[in-house]
């Protein structure tokens, strides 16, 4: 077999080995099973309902995290005894290389009010770290609000499908 033959025969084989390889992984271009995009879909008969909270609770998040995180959102349920709130914070310097992460906030006031001016309470471990080198008033929450709560797990998932969205 000449040499020529055999460049041929290996130009081939690799790409047919890569057209195959990319066959079986979407590549991460697309999601291939979106929740909650397809009207009547099952899934989103079965996503949690969940409201915004007001520009000014999401601004008092913001401050809590710093200036080296930002939240551009947040997610509310109301439980018992007040509020949970999700946001997603997002390190503000895109070459941060933290990751985003999802935190959870209490509050006992509306924070779906316009006027809303707390009080805000770091509830789940992330929410706790991000504020723990700031000078902030937020505190870890009261008793009443925990991270392990079914209202604290429905806020959590409603801010990972809003940001898969």
């Amino acid at each position: 077999m000449s040499t020529r033959a055999k460049t041929v025969t290996a130009l081939f084989g690799a790409a047919t080995l890569a057209l195959l390889l990319t066959a079986c992984d979407p590549g991460g271009a697309q999601n291939i099973n979106p929740v909650g995009k397809v009207p009547g879909s099952e899934e989103k008969s079965q996503s949690t309902q969940c409201d915004v909270a007001s520009s000014a609770a999401v601004d008092m998040i913001d401050e809590a995290v710093g200036p080296h995180d930002t939240a551009e959102f947040a997610n509310v349920q109301k439980g018992d005894g007040g509020w949970y709130l999700g946001a997603t914070i997002v390190p503000d310097d895109s070459n941060d290389p933290n990751d985003d992460e999802v935190t959870v906030w209490a509050t006992t006031a509306d924070p779906k009010a316009d006027d809303f001016d707390g009080p805000l309470y770091a509830v789940n471990e992330p929410a706790k770290d991000a504020i723990a080198d700031e000078s902030t008033p937020v505190s870890d929450a009261p008793s009443s609000f925990s991270a392990d709560s079914d209202t604290a797990q429905r806020v959590e998932s409603c801010v990972v499908e809003a940001s898969d969205r």
